[in-house]
């Protein structure tokens, strides 16, 4: 994937990927261990996207790898690095 696949401006907040990492775990409201899409599309809303839907479904197809529509504990990492890629967070 290319930076092209984002379509989207960087968050006018710089943050480093630990703290997106942390914001994203801090969105799984129901405790689970999980993100769901619309936990994710609140996630990306809170990181400044206008269209938090359409990221939330594009990071699901880049970091949900059993493809069960969630993002896990061990696929949070390419939920981070996918972020990072579409310029949500600036080192």
């Amino acid at each position: 994937m290319g930076r092209n696949d984002c379509y989207k401006k960087p968050a006018r907040v710089p943050r480093t990927w630990e703290q997106v990492m942390d914001l994203f775990n801090s969105f799984d409201k129901d405790g689970d261990g999980m993100l769901s899409k619309e936990e994710l599309k609140a996630a990306f809303r809170e990181l400044g996207s206008r269209w938090g839907g359409f990221r939330a479904r594009r990071a699901l197809s880049h970091a949900d790898a059993n493809h069960d529509g969630l993002i896990s504990k061990e696929e949070i990492k390419d939920l981070v690095n996918y972020a990072l890629e579409c310029g949500y967070a600036l080192n």
